[in-house]
């Protein structure tokens, strides 16, 4: 696929995000690797009125080649490239629900969400939540990278999630499809509730999504 159709269909899913309120503000950004290193929205950009033409490019050592100034949340997409050789494309949200889980005290940091769906399980499967650092801060990468070597998303503390796919579109699916997931779990939250066995997760490992 060619740099201006990656382009286009950057701006197009983030403007899907943000129409739908998974994206709010100037917040947020999306990334789509390529051979030479990758496309990502500029900071301070709305998800909602991206500029094709505008999109930054950087290579794989996060320097800047064109495009406008990049996102400042660049190294997070570059840290878990660099630990998911197979992914595509990320994106990174501060969605309402996820964040809304991001926040709350959980008694296993490794997964946070449990198995409330096969579809969930299919394309998140693992969730594990990665410590605070203030935003910006360089630390958060090496954190970012740890965590993510094995898991298609990882949940940032007081912050939000971050999804790599195989694709854009692939990314995007499952960054809605675990939003979703967290308004679920803090819907059931409190309430008595069946989510799926062990058992019945293993069964889904053949079609697991990784």
């Amino acid at each position: 696929m060619s740099d201006t159709r990656i382009r286009d269909e950057i701006a197009a899913m983030g403007e899907s995000l943000h129409r739908r309120g998974y994206a709010h503000g100037s917040s947020g950004n999306i990334s789509v690797r390529t051979d030479k290193g990758m496309l990502i929205t500029p900071t301070n950009s709305c998800l909602g009125r991206l500029d094709p033409a505008r999109i930054s490019r950087i290579d794989l050592g996060g320097r800047h080649m064109d495009g406008a100034p990049p996102s400042k949340e660049a190294f997070l997409h570059l840290s878990m490239y660099s630990r998911r050789p197979s992914s595509r494309a990320i994106v990174h949200l501060h969605c309402t629900n996820c964040v809304a889980v991001s926040c709350l005290c959980h008694d296993d940091a490794s997964d946070v969400l449990p198995p409330i769906t096969a579809y969930y399980v299919m394309k998140i499967g693992r969730l594990p939540l990665v410590p605070y650092f203030p935003p910006g801060d360089i630390n958060l990468a090496a954190a970012v990278a740890e965590k993510s070597a094995d898991c298609n998303a990882v949940l940032l503390a007081n912050h939000g999630p971050v999804v790599a796919g195989s694709s854009l579109e692939d990314a995007v699916n499952r960054a809605e499809e675990l939003e979703e997931t967290a308004r679920l779990f803090l819907m059931l939250r409190g309430q008595p509730a069946n989510f799926l066995t062990a058992d019945q997760v293993t069964a889904l490992g053949s079609k697991f999504e990784s």
